[in-house]
């Protein structure tokens, strides 16, 4: 019997990758956000994540509305070939480069040097 399991899913669900890859790049920067703008990020990063709760993941994916509609057009480009907007590769460009500078934001902040003992 033959493994039934595709190594590339991505050839059978063509249409989700950028739509899902949008709403990863949206929860990560509103998870660095969150932990940045909490004045104690600095003395005990761990502790400020460990605040963030299962409602705080819950509703922030579920603003997945704020995907941008052009995203979600071009998510159809593999079943649709006429209906390509370039202006959705942007846009998750934009998100990504958006994160890094929350990273190094982040990095900068709080080494995450372990001096504990």
């Amino acid at each position: 019997m033959e493994n039934d399991a595709n190594p590339n899913p991505a050839l059978i669900q063509p249409m989700d990758q950028n739509v899902i890859q949008n709403i990863k790049l949206r929860y990560r920067k509103l998870l660095l956000t969150t932990i940045l703008n909490d004045p104690l990020h600095n003395e005990n990063l761990e502790k400020t994540q460990t605040n963030v709760n299962l409602k705080d993941v819950v509703f922030s994916l579920a603003n997945w509305s704020s995907v941008p509609t052009l995203l979600i057009n071009k998510s159809w480009k593999n079943l649709l070939p006429n209906f390509i907007d370039s202006e959705a590769e942007e846009n998750v460009q934009t998100e990504e480069i958006q994160l890094a500078s929350l990273i190094n934001q982040l990095q900068n902040t709080n080494p995450m040097s372990n001096t504990e003992g």
